[in-house]
């Protein structure tokens, strides 16, 4: 299997690329990115673009999957309208040519509990993500719906420590399993295992599902 991967520099995205180059299973995973990534496998091919110029895909192989962990904080971005543009269109453009392309399954990290009606701006712009990816038509859509990401990032955001381990105590009791925090690994895995696991259609993974999932 040949896969692409947007969002490589990222917490998920990195591990991702680490399981994907482990996984026999895949032979060529491309990744597109707005800067070279320092992945050392045969199987890599890293195409550095323009996300607002690309209007085709640079790599003329048929690629069988298409998996997205992209996405930033408003901190970083510096507002909400750029924020959208980077979690929002970049996703859905890139989402748009592999369709394009012959890609027949996507697999999406979204989030727990996103809604259009939420009034959280966060909730809404990936319930929007969530809504275009399913009208994309892919042959095998997969959206995994993690709660708190475990994992350590090179940016520290504040007061994510603190809560990973507040979710994680009130985890054990029982009361909000499907909100406890999930390790990267564990996500990672469930990204490469669900592509060959699922039949085609669309599907939707919450945290606790994530978390039993082998």
């Amino acid at each position: 299997m040949k896969a692409i991967v947007l969002g490589a520099s990222g917490l998920v995205g990195s591990e991702l690329v680490r399981q994907l180059i482990e996984d026999q299973r895949f032979e060529k995973v491309y990744l597109v990115s707005r800067k070279s990534l320092d992945f050392q496998s045969t199987k890599i091919e890293n195409y550095t673009i323009d996300f607002e110029k690309i209007d085709s895909f640079p790599f003329e192989n048929q690629v069988d999957t298409l998996f997205i962990a992209f996405g930033t904080t408003k901190a970083i971005a510096g507002s909400k309208e750029k924020q959208f543009y980077i979690d929002v269109e970049i996703p859905s453009k890139i989402m748009t040519l592999a369709k394009a392309a012959g890609v027949r399954n996507c697999v999406l990290i979204s989030s727990m509990g996103v809604s259009k009606k939420s009034l959280v701006f966060y909730s809404r712009m990936k319930a929007e993500l969530d809504e275009r990816a399913k009208k994309m038509n892919f042959e095998k859509l997969i959206i995994l719906k993690p709660s708190m990401l475990d994992g350590d990032r090179k940016e520290k955001r504040a007061g994510e420590k603190f809560g990973i381990s507040l979710l994680n105590l009130i985890g054990k009791t029982g009361l909000i399993e499907n909100y406890r925090p999930i390790r990267i690994e564990k996500v990672a895995n469930c990204m490469r295992s669900v592509v060959f696991d699922l039949p085609n259609g669309i599907h939707e993974l919450v945290s606790k599902q994530l978390q039993a999932y082998s």
